[in-house]
This record gives structure tokens, sequence and C-alpha cells, in this order.
């Protein structure tokens, strides 16, 4: 039984022109439903505005942080004290949440050894709700009583070495400088 080549070039003719037809018909389609669900990858430039790396503004403290209760790796949370605007746009609006850690946190102990604390402030958001990484920290030291310390053992032997040192705290509302840590675009909406 020998085969036809005509009939077989023939229906493989056909396939190909089937698929052709079929990817005609459905990849306009395809490509204006995903056309409304992509942002354009052209803003306009005064759409555009570029926070730079090393960008300076202040947070403050929600809440006191204290060496005596604070552990290394505590979640903490500041916020944005002023609008901070590049060329008249706020780029990140006051009151934004930022986000930080506990880095260092030792209770003040015996011998009048202060406590000390240190956070880190990590990332906020941008009017875009885009995470941006923030940089700094600020530490403090609780009041060290080791003068007083040696004193006290002078006058009252032994005992004296009971003295405790001050745990270090932040209070609410203290000023931290933080500073942007990473160069990142923010795009408005017309």
């Amino acid at each position: 039984m020998q085969r036809n080549p005509l009939r077989a070039s023939s229906k493989l003719f056909h396939a190909v022109v089937a698929v052709l037809v079929l990817t005609s018909i459905t990849l306009p389609g395809i490509a204006r439903v995903s056309g409304r669900t992509k942002q354009d990858p052209h803003p306009n430039e005064e759409n555009v505005k570029v926070i730079p790396d090393g960008t300076e503004f202040t947070v403050v403290t929600t809440e006191e942080i204290s060496s005596k209760t604070a552990s290394e790796g505590d979640q903490l949370s500041f916020k944005v004290l002023e609008d901070v605007a590049i060329d008249g746009h706020v780029v990140i609006a006051k009151d934004t949440l930022v986000k930080g850690v506990v880095a260092t946190a030792k209770k003040a102990g015996m011998m009048g050894r202060g406590g000390s604390l240190g956070i880190r402030v990590e990332s906020t958001t941008t009017v875009d709700n885009q995470r941006l990484k923030l940089r700094s920290s600020k530490g403090k030291e609780g009041d060290d009583k080791t003068g007083t310390t040696v004193a006290l053992v002078v006058l009252f032997g032994p005992l004296g070495f009971l003295k405790h040192g001050k745990n270090a705290q932040i209070k609410p509302g203290t000023q931290i400088k933080v500073y942007t840590d990473e160069e990142k675009k923010v795009v408005f909406k017309q």
C-alpha cells in the first residue's frame, strides 16, 4: 500500500493554516487584556520623582523603649515627623509608619553597670506604596554608676557592689535622623 504524498502535505497545510487563523484571532485579544493590567513602562517625566540615596529626614519614636524590657530583634514602630518632598511633590507622607528593630539591649547590672540600648530603623513606604530601605541607628547608654560603686565599697565594704546602674531608655517622641538607603522612583497618578 502506497501513501499519497500530495494528500499528506495537504493535511499539513490545512493544520498550519488553522493554527495561524486561531493565533491571529486570540493574540490581539490577549494583548488588549494584558495591556490594561500593566502599568505604562514609560510614565511622563513630570509624574516621576526620584528620591536620591542618602535623603535625610526625621522620624519619631511612638513608644518608650527600655533596655530593661527590650530584647535584641524586637520589632519597633516609628512615624515620619514631616512630609518629605522632592521638587514640591510629597514622596513620603507625614505620619507614615516606619519599621525598625532593637539591635542591642543589655539590662543594667550589679556593680553599677549601666544598661545599653541600640535601635535600627529599617524601612518605610512611599506615597505610591513602595517599600523604601532606610539606614540610621541611635544608641543610648544608661547612667554608669561605677564611680559611685567604688565609693560605696570603700565606705560600706562588699555591700557596695549591690548598687545597680540605670537602664537605658528612649522616650516616645524622640526624634531620630534617618537616611534613605537606596534610590527610588516615585510615580504620581495623573
